[in-house]
This record gives C-alpha cells, sequence and structure tokens, in this order.
C-alpha cells in the first residue's frame, strides 16, 4: 500500500445523500491517496455522518444545521484541514489520473510561488482533452477541482455563506488571491471529472441567486470607485439570462439584491481598486489567449 500524501481534500455536500460516496470511493483509490478527507454536510440531520462513519471511518465530518452553501463548507474544511495543500471537489467530481496527488506535489513542490494550482475540468458528455505535461498562468478555477496552500486561504477574507453560490464563490477567491500578490497556475496534467449537465442553473431560484451573486460581488469586494463597474458586469449577467431565455427569476433577483447586499453587509471587507483593475486585466488577456502565452 502506497504512503498517503500530506494533502487534505474537502469535500461540501448537500441534499446528495449518499452521492458522495463515489467520488470518495475514487479518491481513496487513487496512488498515493491524500492523507485526508474532509466532508462538509450542509443542512445536515445526521443520517449522512452516520453512514460515512460506517462505510469510511477515516473520513472527517463538519455538519451545519443551517445551509451555508458550497463556499462556506470549503470555508470550513480549509480551516479544518490538517495539511498545507487543501486540494478541493465537489460531490459529484473526481480525479481522471490514478496518481492526480503525486502530479500535484510535483506542482507544490516546483512552484512555492504558486499558492492555488487549477485542474482542467471536464463535464458529463464532454470529451476529456489530452494529459498535457504543462502548466500555464491563470486568473480562475473551478470549486469542483483545484488546490490552494491553507495558509494562504486563512490570510484572505474568504468564501460567504451563500446558499446558491454561483457566480459568486470562486470568482470572489480568485480577486482576493489576485489582490493579495498570489500566483494561480492551471496545471493540464491535472485532469477532474464533473458529473453534472447543469441542467438545474435554469431554476428559477438559481437565476435569481446568480443575478444578487453579481452585485453582492463587487458590494463585498469593490471599492465605491469600482461600483459602477460592478453595474455593467451585473447589466452582463441579466443579459445573459435573457439570452438564455431564463427569465424566471430574473425580477426576483434584481429586486432581492438590496435585502443580500444588508445580510452580508458585516461581510464587506473592499479590496484595492488597483488589485482589482490588474485581475480584470489579467484575465482578459488570458480570455483572448486562453493558453496563458503571449498573443
Amino acid at each position: 500500500m502506497s504512503v498517503p500524501l500530506p494533502v487534505t481534500v474537502g469535500i461540501p455536500t448537500y441534499a446528495r445523500g449518499e452521492r458522495v460516496l463515489q467520488p470518495i470511493e475514487r479518491l481513496m483509490a487513487c496512488v498515493p491517496p491524500p492523507a485526508e478527507i474532509i466532508v462538509h454536510v450542509d443542512c445536515s440531520d445526521g443520517d449522512l455522518e452516520k453512514k460515512l462513519a460506517a462505510s469510511h471511518p477515516q473520513v472527517r465530518t463538519i455538519s451545519t444545521s443551517g445551509r451555508v452553501g458550497p463556499g462556506g463548507g470549503r470555508h470550513r474544511c480549509l480551516h479544518a484541514s490538517s495539511h498545507e495543500i487543501f486540494a478541493s471537489f465537489d460531490d459529484d467530481s473526481w480525479p481522471v489520473e490514478a496518481d492526480y496527488f503525486a502530479r500535484l506535489m510535483t506542482h507544490v513542490q516546483k512552484s512555492p510561488e504558486t499558492a492555488c494550482f487549477a485542474a482542467v475540468i471536464t463535464q458529463k458528455n464532454e470529451v476529456m482533452p489530452p494529459l498535457v505535461e504543462s502548466c500555464t498562468a491563470t486568473t480562475d478555477f473551478t470549486g469542483c477541482g483545484y488546490a490552494v496552500r491553507a495558509s494562504v486561504y486563512r490570510s484572505l477574507p474568504g468564501f460567504v455563506d451563500r446558499p446558491v453560490a454561483y457566480g459568486l464563490e470562486e470568482r470572489d477567491l480568485a480577486l482576493q488571491l489576485h489582490a493579495a500578490g498570489h500566483a494561480v497556475t492551471r496545471c493540464h496534467d491535472l485532469r477532474v471529472h464533473h458529473d453534472t449537465e447543469f441542467s438545474h442553473h435554469d431554476a428559477p431560484e438559481i437565476v435569481a441567486a446568480t443575478i444578487q451573486n453579481a452585485a453582492l460581488l463587487a458590494w463585498l469586494r469593490y471599492p465605491p470607485s469600482l461600483w459602477f463597474h460592478g453595474l455593467l458586469q451585473l447589466a452582463n449577467v441579466v443579459r445573459f439570462m435573457l439570452m438564455a431565455h431564463r427569465f424566471k427569476g430574473v425580477i426576483e433577483g434584481l429586486l432581492g439584491i438590496p435585502a443580500a447586499c444588508w445580510k452580508y453587509r458585516q461581510s464587506r471587507k473592499a479590496l484595492r481598486a488597483s488589485g482589482i483593475r490588474s485581475y480584470f486585466k489579467s484575465r482578459k488577456s488570458l480570455l483572448v489567449c486562453p493558453t496563458g502565452q503571449p498573443a
């Protein structure tokens, strides 16, 4: 049996029952495996924790009775992590390669200046890109497949407890990392399968929350000098929803913005305008040239 690597895996789950067992089994089948797996159970009734204790006693669980969302779950897992390297997955995502964590630790050791290591994500029914042993600079990452240095995360405001966090969770942390001068790298040999089709994104409550999250991100992190930019971003999200024919939830989302901002007023911690502008500039250049190489 191979010696586990000093990596903590964190998985938030909510209303999924035993679905989280599949990624746990795949994670434990990695060679070498991670040393620690923590599952955060949102809106817990205690049932899943009992099943995990019986089937996988080595897995740690953290529970909340209220709903804190995926970011809130990851936040709690990160602060409970026993290891510096924290690998994030969802309850429907897992590594493609059995040596995923060995590859991750190689990148960690080769790039001490990098705070976040983004994986290549493939959704259900998508063709997995070829394995390429290279890395490129990036600004963004996806919650179902990345790794971050726990000490860096703990130095930042981190995630907020938001039940539906689309458009907020990863973008918020990406902004915080960039504004603090931390590098994010996409590792093309870290491949993750995300077993979803995103059909649930059409649900009115998700449309409404996503619109509110666009405004909430600007409220939480932008100084007043960038609020107009935040307004333009909000308008762009609404435009996307309308073009995608996701009409139900748009009005509710817009009307709910003041209440959402008021609810999270204690979490507001604006970043420097220069750092946010730098993030916008870097992200735009990488979207134009996604490989991260000069255009």
